[in-house]
């Protein structure tokens, strides 16, 4: 089988763990670790609203995806809702788009309800609108190898959109081609071009992993949500139509209906499913 080579992207990539943001180095490798964005105060009054947050709302109760552990269902306070406008964030997004919106914003964590790998996937074959989106992860605890850090395939933003969602197959990357996992510390962010592969190890030991993903986009694209800085562009404005009614028939709802017609065959006679 052919696998790709890194080529000269590999010599990019220290460039891209830095104090200062260069849109040039993100652009070639499709990730970039920004130090000491958000101060020291901000940081500890963010942690403290998500261990609130965490003991009053999620501790034990928490709704858990088997297909997407780490993803945070339940509505987080004001406060955690709004990590993504943070001005000192906004001000290094901008610098790759001038007019800024958001697409979304969540939480991936690895609490005691997602300590396994998460397997290494690009986010756009889940998204909508443009592929020109960049996610900012934003730590609220270390993150690293031992918690499960998310982790990066430098360049791999380069082949664009895959044809489907899933497991992306790694093998067709040369042997030495690096997975960076940095360590990151609350204050510092990561960002990752939405076609960019990545994926976190298992839990080993250490806190939780407590992240916000927020991904930005230009204020052109027709699946933004929220207009952050400069002005709109966009002619369409997908966000306000429920996404479940963008296909009469999809592959989604055609695994739905599959699924169903397995779980029917699955449940004894007598008995009712569910």
């Amino acid at each position: 089988m052919q696998r790709f080579e890194i080529g000269d992207i590999r010599e990019d990539i220290p460039k891209a763990d830095s104090d200062t943001f260069s849109p040039d180095i993100y652009r070639n490798t499709g990730f970039f670790v920004l130090r000491g964005v958000v101060p020291p105060e901000q940081v500890r009054h963010w942690q403290q609203e998500w261990a609130t947050f965490y003991t009053r709302t999620l501790e034990g109760k928490r709704q858990v995806n088997p297909f997407n552990p780490v993803h945070v269902f339940e509505e987080p306070p004001e406060a955690l809702a709004q990590v993504h406008a943070f001005p000192a964030i906004l001000d290094e997004v901008q610098k790759l788009y001038p007019d800024l919106a958001l697409f979304m914003q969540r939480f991936v964590i690895k609490d005691g309800n997602s300590r396994k790998p998460v397997f290494p996937h690009s986010d756009f074959a889940y998204d909508y609108g443009w592929p020109e989106k960049t996610t900012v992860f934003i730590p609220l605890s270390p993150s690293n190898e031992s918690n499960g850090g998310i982790s990066f395939y430098p360049g791999t933003h380069h082949f664009g959109y895959m044809g489907d969602a899933g497991e992306v197959n790694t093998d067709l990357l040369s042997p030495d081609w690096p997975l960076i996992c940095p360590d990151l510390e609350p204050g510092d962010i990561a960002l990752c071009h939405t076609c960019t592969w990545h994926c976190s190890p298992a839990f080993v030991s250490g806190p939780d992993r407590i992240l916000v993903q927020a991904t930005y986009q230009p204020a052109s694209d027709p699946s933004s949500t929220l207009l952050l800085r400069g002005q709109w562009r966009m002619r369409y404005r997908l966000s306000d139509l429920p996404r479940d009614a963008f296909f009469v028939r999809s592959r989604a709802t055609r695994l739905k209906e599959l699924q169903a017609q397995v779980d029917r065959l699955d449940t004894p006679p007598g008995r009712v499913a569910g």
